[in-house]
Formats: C-alpha cells, sequence, structure tokens
C-alpha cells in the first residue's frame, strides 16, 4: 500500500511540475504581449522557457529517483 502512495504522489508530482511552469509562464508571456504590443513574442518565448523549466524540474525529481531504484536492486540481488 505504500509504495502505491508513494508512486501515486511521484505521479502528481511530476504532473504538477510539468504543468506550473507551463501555465505560469504562458500567463507572463501573455500579459508580457498585451503590455508591449507584440503579441506571439512573449508568448513563444514563455511557452518555451516553461517546457524548458519543467524539462529541468523533472530530470532533478526523476534521476534521483532512478538512482535509489538502481541502487536498491543492486544490493538485493
Amino acid at each position: 500500500m505504500v509504495r502505491k502512495v508513494n508512486t501515486m504522489y511521484l505521479g502528481l508530482k511530476i504532473g504538477l511540475l510539468i504543468a506550473l511552469p507551463l501555465v505560469g509562464f504562458l500567463l507572463l508571456g501573455i500579459g508580457a504581449d498585451k503590455k508591449f504590443e507584440t503579441f506571439p513574442l512573449f508568448f513563444i518565448v514563455g511557452i518555451v522557457s516553461g517546457f524548458i523549466l519543467a524539462i529541468y524540474m523533472v530530470y532533478r525529481i526523476i534521476i534521483p529517483y532512478i538512482n535509489k531504484k538502481v541502487n536498491n536492486n543492486k544490493n538485493n540481488k
């Protein structure tokens, strides 16, 4: 049961780490475009920036998790 809860927590955490930067930078880009009247420029920059930040944040969460799994499998053998 605990393993399922940990897996669900990891999935929720990764989902939020993907969604929040994308939505946040998207809204910032739209706001900057409205202020400076340059519609597609900051919108696209916001999406790309949010995507890059989301990938980086998920990478930082997944790599320790994978290393922990690999080390547990090595210790069990």
